[in-house]
C-alpha cells in the first residue's frame, strides 16, 4: 500500500506492572534494544513501502510493470524507476537508498519499518511466489543490516499487505508469522505467542522510557476477508483489539514510559475514506482519543472529540472545516500521518524524526520534536544516473511548532488552514514534490 502507512506515538503515564494485568495480557517482558543515558541521539529512521523488484528492466513498457520491453524503449521506466506509474522498485533504488543510510542518516536510536516489503503481484505473466516473497523479505533485512548495527541500533519491522503470501488477505496463525520470525531472529525482537499467532508484538526500545506497540493492522483492514469484524469476540481482530486495550491500560500506570503505535495500515486513507473494517474502526479511534498524544507521518490529521459520548473523528490539515473547528483542534488527542514511499508511485522519500529523550521536563519521552524529510528527484536522477537524497522539509519550519504532541498537531493543522503559503507547500510536499 503506498502512501497510507500509520506510525502511531501514544503517550502514557505509568506505574509499577499489575501482576493480575499482566497475566491478562499475553506479552513477556523483553530485554530493551538501547540503553539509557547519553548515548541516546534523540533520532530515528522512518522508512516504509520499500517493494524491491527484482524483476524490473530499465526501458521497459509501464504496462507489462516493467517486466518487458516494447517495441520501442520507454523513456518513463528509467535506471532508478518509473514515476507515478505500477512499477515497483528498482534494485538501484534501493541500492542509492540505503547507500545514503548509510553515509548520511548516523546517529540514530531506533528504525521504524512500516513494511511492504515485495513487489505487487499485479503480473498476470509473472506471478509473486512465496519463494520470492521470502527471498525479498530477507534481502531488505539485510540491506538494513549493512546500512546499520541492528546489534545497537534496533531494527523495527512489521507487516504490510503486501508482506504475506495472498494480498491483503492475513489470517489468524498465518503462515507467514512463522516465516517473519525465522527471517527476524537476528533482531532479537519480543517475537512472542502474540507474534506467531497474530503477527504483532511489543517491543522496548529505551529502557524503562518507551517500549513500540507493533500492530498487525491487516487484521483491522477492511479489504482483509479473512477476519471478521471487531464486533465478533472470536475474531483475530477483536482478539488483537482487546490486547491491545490492555497494553494501554497497563502502560498508562507507568510513570514516565511512553508507547510508540505502529503499524501499515492507517484508519483513513489520502482521500478521508475508511480503510479499517467499521467496528475496528470506531475502537481504535476511541483508544486514541482516550489515550493518545502524537503520531507521526506525512498527511497531517487529527483525531478530535465529538463531544462527551466519547466518539472521535479525523480532520485532515487540508480540511475546509479546520478553522471553524478551532476549539475542538485545540484539543487534539493524537495526530495522524501517513508515510512517504520508496517505491515511486510518487519521489522516493524517507524521514528522520527527532524526539524528547526525557532530558527536559517540558515534554514527556518519545514526543515528536521535529522531522526532515528526504526525496529523490526520480526525473533528475534518471536523466543524470546519480540518484541523490536531499531535504525536501523540515517540519517545524512548515507547521510553525516546535512539537508534535496532540495540542502541537492542532495548532500545525490549523497553520495549514490559515496560512495560503503553508497550505500550498503542503500539498506539495503531500505529494513528495511529484509534478
Amino acid at each position: 500500500m503506498v502512501l497510507s502507512t500509520l506510525f502511531s506515538c501514544i503517550a502514557a503515564s505509568f506505574l509499577l506492572l499489575n501482576a493480575a494485568i499482566v497475566n491478562a495480557v499475553p506479552m513477556n517482558e523483553a530485554q530493551p534494544l538501547t540503553k539509557r543515558g547519553s548515548k541516546l541521539h534523540g533520532k530515528f529512521l522512518h522508512i516504509t513501502d520499500i517493494h524491491i523488484d527484482p524483476l524490473y528492466l530499465e526501458g521497459a513498457d509501464p504496462d507489462s510493470y516493467c517486466h518487458k520491453h516494447g517495441k520501442k524503449r520507454s523513456s518513463e521506466s528509467g535506471k532508478f524507476g518509473a514515476l507515478g506509474t505500477d512499477c515497483d522498485t528498482p534494485q538501484a533504488l534501493v541500492d542509492a537508498t540505503f547507500k545514503f543510510l548509510k553515509k548520511s542518516v548516523k546517529d540514530i536510536d531506533f528504525i521504524i519499518y512500516t513494511g511492504d516489503t515485495a513487489r505487487h503481484d499485479r503480473d498476470d505473466n509473472n506471478e509473486l511466489t512465496q519463494k520470492e516473497i521470502i527471498k525479498s523479505h530477507t534481502t531488505v533485512m539485510k540491506y538494513f543490516q549493512k546500512a546499520y548495527d541492528t546489534k545497537h541500533v534496533p531494527y523495527i519491522p512489521t507487516i504490510g499487505n503486501n508482506d504475506g503470501f495472498n494480498h491483503n488477505d492475513v489470517k489468524k496463525n498465518d503462515k507467514i508469522f512463522k516465516k517473519l520470525e525465522s527471517i527476524w531472529e537476528p533482531l532479537n525482537l519480543n517475537l512472542t505467542s502474540t507474534f506467531t499467532k497474530g503477527g504483532y508484538y511489543i517491543q522496548e526500545v529505551i529502557k524503562g522510557k518507551l517500549s513500540i506497540v507493533n500492530l498487525n493492522t491487516m487484521y483491522f483492514f477492511e479489504k482483509n476477508d479473512e477476519v471478521d469484524d471487531c464486533d465478533s469476540s472470536s475474531s483475530a481482530a477483536a482478539i488483537q483489539m482487546k490486547w491491545l486495550t490492555k497494553i494501554l491500560q497497563l502502560y498508562s500506570k507507568k510513570k514516565g514510559h511512553q508507547l510508540y503505535l505502529m503499524g501499515h495500515v492507517p484508519p483513513i486513507d489520502d482521500d478521508g475514506s475508511k480503510l479499517y473494517k467499521d467496528q475496528c474502526y470506531k475502537q481504535y479511534m476511541k483508544l486514541l482519543g482516550q489515550y493518545g498524544s502524537t503520531i507521526s507521518d506525512d498527511t497531517l490529521n487529527a483525531v478530535v472529540s465529538d463531544g462527551g459520548d466519547h466518539k472521535y473523528t479525523v480532520m485532515s490539515a487540508d480540511d475546509d472545516d479546520a478553522e471553524d473547528e478551532k476549539k475542538k483542534l485545540q484539543k487534539t488527542s493524537v495526530g495522524l500521518f501517513n508515510a512517504p514511499s520508496v517505491v515511486p508511485k510518487n519521489n522516493p522519500a524517507l524521514r528522520v524524526y527527532t524526539y524528547d529523550t526525557g532530558k527536559s521536563d517540558n515534554f514527556p519521552v518519545g514526543t515528536i520534536r521535529d522531522w526532515h524529510q528526504y526525496y529523490v528527484d526520480l526525473e533528475k536522477a534518471n536523466d543524470n544516473r546519480n540518484a541523490k537524497f536531499q531535504l525536501e522539509y523540515q517540519a517545524s519550519k512548515l507547521y510553525g511548532v516546535d512539537h508534535f504532541d496532540g495540542p502541537g498537531v492542532g495548532k500545525a493543522i490549523l497553520k495549514i488552514a490559515n496560512d495560503k503559503k503553508a497550505r500550498k507547500q503542503y500539498k506539495k510536499y503531500a505529494k513528495v514534490s511529484s509534478k
